[in-house]
């Protein structure tokens, strides 16, 4: 058994729940549309924004389309991931994500990001927007350091815009009285919810038609049942839909039923 085997038996051209979907392929869901539309707001408008939800309800996937999405003569995204280290290094991987040549301490390399965004944003007239992905992992140090970050002509000028996006232990986090200066320079607090039922049984449909099957290889009751086990979870609904096609495919079953998921639920 193999997984071209497994396409070929529901007739699909592609894995419909890969993690390499194309920025163009990922759902407009109600629930993400909406933290969209409000990290487009946080965009135009300009600051620090936070967004948070549970992990594997898609806010990688949501920023990286947002950043497709941003007028190249206007803006100009940047991402850094690389989070669960010290002060230092965290300014050395945010240099080297702006294409500038880690430098030494971290006043120098803090010194010269600011030159590279005043540069960028003044000079050349593009708007760096600076993704921070994985952002519970920032330690206490370096999120005090974020603010630092936005602090241009007298903290009266926003040049650049800066989403802290994380698992929902950050907005807890940020509640915390060190944070107050922080929370209180957040221009949008976004979160980005699990799926109500309806939206995870479109979800599943929607892939499954994206990649030439059929919207109903899964039943009701084998929807119901995925949305039950992930609890709206984008990655565990793509991860519980893959594993019962899989045990349908064993069972040379040409539809996904209920008893398949259950047959995931039970290993």
């Amino acid at each position: 058994m193999n997984e071209r085997e497994i396409l070929s038996w529901f007739d699909l051209e592609n894995q419909p729940f890969s993690k390499e979907i194309k920025t163009d392929d990922l759902m407009t869901l109600p629930t993400i549309q909406k933290a969209a539309e409000e990290v487009n707001l946080l965009i135009d408008t300009k600051g620090i924004g936070l967004l948070t939800g549970p992990s594997g309800c898609g806010k990688s996937s949501l920023i990286r389309k947002a950043a497709s999405l941003l007028n190249k003569g206007l803006y100009k995204p940047f991402y850094v991931s690389h989070t669960s280290v010290g002060v230092s290094e965290f300014f050395q991987t945010l240099a080297a994500a702006l294409g500038i040549s880690p430098r030494g301490r971290r006043n120098t390399n803090l010194r010269n990001i600011k030159d590279f965004i005043v540069n960028l944003n003044d000079q050349q007239r593009i708007h760096p927007v600076i993704f921070i992905d994985e952002a519970h992992s920032l330690s206490s140090d370096t999120l005090k350091e974020i603010r630092i970050l936005t602090n241009f002509d007298y903290d009266s000028k926003n040049a650049c815009t800066i989403l802290l996006c994380g698992h929902s232990d950050l907005r807890a986090k940020l509640k915390l009285n060190v944070f107050t200066s922080l929370s209180n320079s957040i221009t949008y607090s976004i979160l980005l919810d699990t799926l109500p039922a309806e939206e995870t049984f479109t979800y599943i449909e929607n892939r499954i038609s994206s990649v030439g099957g059929s919207p109903s290889l899964f039943t009701k009751s084998a929807l119901k049942l995925i949305h039950d086990i992930s609890g709206g979870v984008l990655r565990t609904t793509g991860n519980a839909a893959w594993q019962s096609m899989i045990k349908a495919f064993q069972l040379q079953a040409r539809q996904v039923e209920k008893e398949h998921v259950q047959m995931v639920t039970r290993n």
